[in-house]
Order: C-alpha cells, then sequence, then structure tokens
C-alpha cells in the first residue's frame, strides 16, 4: 500500500533542479538511474565476498544496456529494418548488399561447392565384366 508520504514531490537531493520521490531515495529518476549504475560498478569492482559473507537476499536490479544501431559497415548509414546481412557476417544497406559492392571475402564458389557435394553423394557403378567370346 502506497501512502502520500511516498509520493510526495520533493526537490531532488542530487541537486538538479527536479523533483523526487522518497521511493528513489528522494531522487529524481535520472539521478535515482544513475546511482544505481554506480552502485552496480563498485559492486563489479569488488572483489568476490566469501560464501559464508553473502547476504541471503540480494536486490535485483534491471539494466538494460543501450541498443547500438545497426549500420552499413561500407557507408556507415543507419540500417534500421531495411539492413541486409551478409554472409560474411556484416550488416549492409541496400546498394552495398551485394557482395561486388562490398568486396565480400566470403568464398561463394566453395560454399556451393561442399552444398553440391552434401545433396548430390558421388555414384560409382561397379565396373562390367563382359564375358569373353569364344568362337
Amino acid at each position: 500500500m502506497i501512502h502520500a508520504n511516498e509520493t510526495e514531490a520533493l526537490p531532488c537531493a542530487g541537486g538538479c533542479g527536479l523533483f523526487g520521490t522518497r521511493r528513489n531515495n528522494n531522487l529524481c529518476s535520472l539521478c535515482y538511474k544513475k546511482s544505481v549504475l554506480e552502485q552496480l560498478a563498485t559492486l563489479k569492482l569488488e572483489s568476490k565476498p566469501e560464501p559464508s559473507t553473502v547476504p541471503t537476499r540480494s536486490p535485483t536490479v534491471a539494466v538494460q544496456e543501450p541498443v547500438r544501431k545497426q549500420r552499413c559497415e561500407t557507408c556507415h548509414r543507419k540500417l534500421g529494418v531495411t539492413g541486409f546481412s551478409c554472409r560474411c557476417g556484416h550488416m549492409f544497406c541496400g546498394p552495398h548488399r551485394y557482395p561486388e559492392e562490398h568486396s565480400c571475402p566470403f568464398d561463394y564458389k566453395q560454399s556451393g561447392r561442399l552444398a553440391l557435394a552434401k545433396q548430390l553423394p558421388l555414384t560409382r557403378a561397379d565396373k562390367l565384366h563382359t564375358p569373353s567370346v569364344s568362337n
């Protein structure tokens, strides 16, 4: 149950000029997020504690990495939904999607030969022995 005191808008304790809540330690959402990230960074830097000193309950905070925009490997244009992935493992825009346009190092001939070798097994017939004709 949320009390009225918990949702009361107070000036941010971080001094940014925004309003914070008691639920966020009197911090605004931006300063609270920064403080949580700093706490996570200090936890990562600390060495692992011994198993006997590990607290039984630790608060879990979901922190997501910022999503990096996909860019064309040739012209560095933002791709969005229209990016094309090549067999060489890179993403390209429409004009650079063809292997000739981005100097693709992938060997298409060899991959085609291997695919055909798997699909079409080698079939050899036994040698035919013709009976010798004697007159």
